[in-house]
């Protein structure tokens, strides 16, 4: 039940802020080519039922349905402004559609064609679409380059089936397994930090992103603990919770009557409603959370403030009489604060964490790691030298499928140790360290055999046997 409220409530605050940018994509599609604007495929929804999904037209009219169900990059059939869609994925954003029929799920397994879902084993079919699926999840941030991956395959369909589908069924299965909203929340946040983040410094490749002082700044400021920092915080809130009242009304009257609309004592109306949802805010912990920690509990404690915010300031203006307040900004204004408030912070998480993750730590050649294996030892091994004279780690990589996803000591773990030999894992790597000493040699042997495939300098931690024979 608590899914499909976040799901609910997700989805009608992003159609109705993103309104203005499905409108302008809406317009581009139909500029460029002719035809409609959606693409609608029959895909496999939550148990076997089949739906149509929405996305963005990305191809030419009537050549979508042309040749394989697959797109690799430099696909003839893909428009210019679909191949812009695609790469910033906003072509997916009408799946919020989806999101309110109660056909799709903002988190979870991404719905296959007929045609690939027939190769599931039967029963991993059975588990797999035993949830709705999802606009993202891990197997999505996992391969984001998908198209390019296949592009560079002799057989793209084959490569699909043989490479892609079974990492991505494995990745389905564990969050069927583990789901929770908690962790939903979590590959939201990734998945904007994947689509924005990346953008923001075109051109610049990632050795000159990790020299800029930029970064080094970035990540001491907004780990700094000052008690100022509450008062910008307060300040930046109600600054927030202002442009929402505003944004409500231009979206309930529209540019021409946002301010003929307006009762003349709306701004006094307004200071109002900052300070009520300023004090519950307070009352409920918001102002003592700190923003590069942001999760779960701080939503929670976000929504709440909120609701009861809303509901004080719709009855204070109802007994006041002040009928010029248009009864749907009441309404709304809450929903837009929860938004604008949780992605504010979101982002401020996302960029610290960005800023912390390219901090070298040491002048001279940073060297940038993949540690296989996702134990005890590893753990302890990210704690020693990420971001510690010009070590910094990755990603991890473990066939555990429990570990999957997860994010030990700050780092992810990838995928399975076979995943090395996927480009975009390896991208940026300039070492691959073993960190498995207590796998048994055969483990040990075949482990080492797929780091010393990647090209990669090759480090280990030594196991036990290793150790007896050293002394």
């Amino acid at each position: 039940m608590l899914k499909r409220a976040l799901d609910l409530l997700v989805s009608t605050i992003g159609l109705v802020l993103l309104s203005p940018l499905l409108v302008m994509v809406a317009i581009a599609i139909r500029s460029e080519s002719a035809g409609p604007v959606f693409f609608r495929q029959e895909r496999v929804g939550r148990h076997g039922r089949l739906f149509r999904i929405f996305k963005f037209r990305t191809m030419s009219h009537g050549r979508a349905t042309e040749g394989s169900p697959l797109t690799v990059a430099g696909d003839a059939r893909i428009t210019r402004v679909g191949a812009w869609l695609r790469r910033t994925k906003l072509d997916e954003l009408p799946q919020l559609i989806d999101v309110l029929r109660g056909t799709m799920s903002l988190v979870g397994p991404r719905p296959e064609v007929p045609q690939f879902v027939a190769h599931y084993p039967a029963p991993t079919r059975e588990r797999v679409l035993s949830v709705r699926p999802g606009i993202t999840d891990l197997a999505s941030l996992r391969y984001h380059d998908e198209n390019g991956i296949l592009a560079r395959a002799i057989d793209p369909e084959q490569a699909y089936v043989d490479l892609i589908l079974p990492a991505k069924l494995r990745y389905a299965m564990h969050y069927v397994e583990h789901a929770s909203v908690a962790g939903d929340l979590r590959v939201l946040g990734l998945t904007l930090r994947t689509i924005f983040v990346p953008t923001l410094f075109l051109g610049r490749g990632p050795r000159a992103m990790n020299h800029s002082r930029l970064w080094a700044w970035l990540d001491a400021s907004m780990a700094a603990h000052r008690p100022s920092r509450r008062w910008l915080a307060m300040l930046a809130d109600g600054l927030i919770v202002l442009a929402c009242w505003q944004a409500t009304y231009l979206f309930r009257l529209g540019f021409e009557g946002w301010q003929p609309g307006r009762p003349w004592y709306d701004d006094a109306v307004s200071i109002g409603v900052v300070a009520a949802y300023l004090v519950c805010l307070s009352l409920a912990g918001v102002r003592r959370s700190v923003w590069r920690f942001f999760g779960f509990d701080d939503l929670k404690r976000v929504t709440t403030a909120c609701l009861f915010a809303g509901l004080l300031s719709a009855a204070v203006v109802s007994m006041a009489q002040l009928t010029g307040v248009a009864r749907a900004v009441l309404l709304l204004h809450p929903l837009f604060c929860i938004a604008a408030l949780s992605m504010a912070r979101m982002i401020y998480r996302m960029l610290w964490e960005d800023a912390r993750a390219r901090v070298n730590g040491a002048e001279g050649e940073p060297r940038r790691a993949i540690v296989l294996g996702a134990g005890e030892a590893a753990r302890r091994l990210v704690a020693g030298v990420h971001l510690r004279e010009g070590w910094s780690v990755l990603g991890m990589l473990d066939d555990d499928p429990s570990r999957q996803g997860l994010r030990i000591g700050g780092i992810s773990v990838l995928g399975t140790l076979a995943d090395l030999a996927l480009p975009h894992i390896r991208e940026g790597a300039t070492h691959v360290i073993l960190a498995m000493p207590d796998a048994t040699p055969e483990q040990r042997d075949e482990a080492l055999a797929v780091a010393k495939e990647s090209g990669l300098l090759v480090l280990t931690v030594p196991g036990e046997s290793e150790l007896r024979g050293v002394l």
